[in-house]
């Protein structure tokens, strides 16, 4: 059995050990976290995702006995993971630059510069793509730089 701790930014997930009191373990809890604590409930181990992808987004907002995904949450955690994927294709793309321009390859230059635009609108072109995501599976299914 899982402590499920609702937060003002999501939930922390508490395990009792050695037949810890749970009330004085929350009591712990809102001492070292006193602006943060919301609410708190059992849960089974099974209602906590096994897939971390999207930790930050955790929520308790539902009444079923389960962890909630705030989707907005999930969505910006995803556009920053693509973002980061990007800023690394746009590194190589600055080093493949760099060597067309040094043997005055405008071809390749103008290419790769075309490239790296695509790169740099990625997150204005996937907007319409990530918010129609009704689902984590369909949210990590979206992967433009796989």
């Amino acid at each position: 059995m899982k402590i499920v701790i609702k937060t003002t930014n999501g939930v922390s997930i508490m395990t009792l050990v050695n037949d810890a009191d749970e009330a004085e373990a929350i009591e712990k809890w809102k001492l070292v976290n006193p602006e943060q604590y919301v609410s708190h409930r059992q849960m089974p181990d099974s209602a906590i995702p096994t897939d971390r992808t999207f930790r930050e987004a955790w929520s308790d907002t539902t009444p079923e006995l389960t962890i909630d995904i705030d989707m907005a949450k999930a969505r910006a955690i995803h556009l920053d993971s693509i973002r980061i994927k990007r800023n690394d294709e746009l590194s190589k793309l600055d080093i493949q630059a760099t060597k067309a321009q040094d043997i005055g390859d405008a071809d390749a230059l103008t290419q790769i510069r075309a490239r790296k635009q695509e790169l740099r609108d990625l997150p204005v072109t996937l907007a319409p793509t990530l918010a129609s995501a009704a689902s984590v599976d369909a949210l990590k299914a979206i992967q433009p730089l796989a």
